[in-house]
């Protein structure tokens, strides 16, 4: 898989590399905590040429701008509803995978009008991975990997934990070439960002989505995952709960096809129009 081209857009005080292709009701990725995550789940054809499908790299990831100090979440949200704005779409299906499923729930509570639908891939609730022991031991051993300068060591350790133990097969059948190393050139930002840590989300949060969701975990996931898909199918009972065969916490990247069919599926159900 080649990487596509990229308009280099400014908004908030930021250049965000941001790709917009095909025609349709928009459809926005949020990527998580792998830059390259939504390369391939764009080009399945049940959602290429059926949608407008958006995604761009976040502070700090690929070539767009670095963080300065901390980005809140809200800002984050902030960030990609200027993207669209920009693109001049008021209103779309939002898609976030990990980090990603943060930033879309707080799109949602800070701007419903501009959100029809949330598609949640395992979103990253602090109330659960930063409480999981089992979490805190991967998350710390790859953090000293990361202070002692193995930037390689630490993103490898993570990318274990998060995409399984093959995940390097798995994400070189689904992802544009280099795809590890832009990781590693993206761990500062992985590493010394603390803003999901103070990020909260509660029940009471949730119950202010009104929107269709669709919640998704990966069959292969970890066990603190499925417990945010557990959290997630509780606070937000209107949620179409989908587990996804053959994949880990890296759905996009471990069965970009059935994630792409279940995605489009989810939309169709229910359209812009609604």
């Amino acid at each position: 898989m080649t990487q596509e081209a990229v308009e280099r857009i400014e908004i908030n005080g930021a250049d965000l590399d941001t790709r917009d292709r095909g025609s349709g009701e928009p459809v926005v990725f949020v990527h998580g905590g792998n830059g390259d995550e939504c390369a391939a789940v764009v080009k399945e054809p049940a959602l290429a040429g059926h949608y407008r499908l958006i995604d761009y790299h976040r502070r700090g990831w690929g070539n767009s701008s670095r963080a300065e100090g901390l980005v809140t979440i809200a800002q984050q949200a902030a960030d990609c509803r200027a993207v669209i704005e920009h693109l001049g779409v008021q209103r779309a299906h939002f898609v976030g995978q990990s980090y990603g499923g943060a930033v879309v729930l707080q799109l949602a509570l800070d701007a419903p009008e501009a959100v029809r639908s949330l598609a949640l891939l395992e979103p990253a609730l602090p109330s659960v991975l930063f409480n999981s022991p089992e979490f805190g031991v991967v998350f710390e051993k790859a953090g000293s990997m990361y202070e002692s300068g193995d930037k390689a060591g630490a993103i490898e350790a993570f990318a274990r934990e998060v995409g399984g133990d093959d995940f390097r097969a798995a994400f070189d059948r689904t992802l544009p070439p280099g795809h590890f190393e832009r990781w590693v050139a993206a761990a500062d930002t992985l590493f010394q960002s603390d803003d999901l840590q103070a990020w909260t989300f509660t029940s009471e949060d949730a119950s202010r989505i009104t929107q269709p969701v669709l919640n998704m975990m990966g069959v292969n996931t970890r066990s603190y995952f499925r417990e945010i898909y557990d959290t997630a199918r509780t606070w937000l009972p209107q949620a179409e709960n989908v587990e996804l065969p053959n994949a880990t916490h890296c759905m996009l990247q471990t069965n970009p096809k059935g994630a792409a069919e279940s995605l489009a599926g989810f939309f169709s159900r229910h359209p812009l129009r609604g």
